[in-house]
């Protein structure tokens, strides 16, 4: 950080006595070490996003080449679903990107506090739509899936595939978890520096 200083300044400037008792110093540092995490989140997200769409792709392609219509449209919705996911996140590393640090508390408060919206919209009906769709074109699968295998393993894949679900969404869901309170505690600090 180069104008580290100037946020200092900056900082001691706008402060209000905080409620918290915490120095506005320090507050600042906090703030940013969640929005880095933050930040962290979004790429990591990104890198294994596209590792999973990059597999999936390479698979049905080299593979296990679906011939029918409804397998395909599975394919579609699994492989789309994934690259929605990542525009998302490279959008909302941006828009992080933008929240001004070095600003007034209260224009850096409505930013943080913007943005921590958004990321709650995001985590809210829109991942669960995504969800739900890469889920409708797995089971998209089955059909064809039974034509080559036998129908002891698509059915163990058909559950597994529950159960590996079920797994992911307690390990997303507290990804996510952490990266809202982290930006909770964000939009508060900012407030209470007003």
């Amino acid at each position: 950080m180069d104008n580290f200083e100037s946020l200092k300044s900056v900082w001691k400037d706008g402060k209000q006595d905080a409620p918290t008792g915490m120095a506005a110093i320090d507050m600042q540092r906090l703030v940013m070490q969640n929005h880095s995490k933050s930040k962290k989140f979004h790429m990591g997200n990104v890198a294994i996003l596209t590792v999973v769409c990059a597999g999936i792709s390479l698979f049905f392609y080299f593979v296990a080449p679906m011939q029918e219509v409804i397998s395909r449209l599975g394919i579609v919705l699994m492989v789309g679903g994934l690259i929605v996911r990542i525009i998302i996140e490279l959008v909302s590393h941006r828009k992080a990107d933008q929240i001004e640090f070095n600003a007034d508390t209260k224009t850096t408060a409505f930013q943080a506090s913007k943005f921590y919206a958004w990321r709650k919209r995001i985590h809210g009906p829109i991942t669960i739509t995504i969800v739900l769709l890469y889920s409708l074109g797995f089971y998209l699968l089955t059909p064809e899936f039974l034509a080559y295998l036998p129908k002891f393993w698509v059915i163990v894949m058909d559950i597994g595939y529950v159960v590996m679900a079920a797994v992911l969404t307690i390990v997303i869901n507290t990804g996510i978890n952490k990266e809202m309170a982290a930006l909770k505690e964000i939009t508060e600090i900012r407030t209470q520096l007003e």
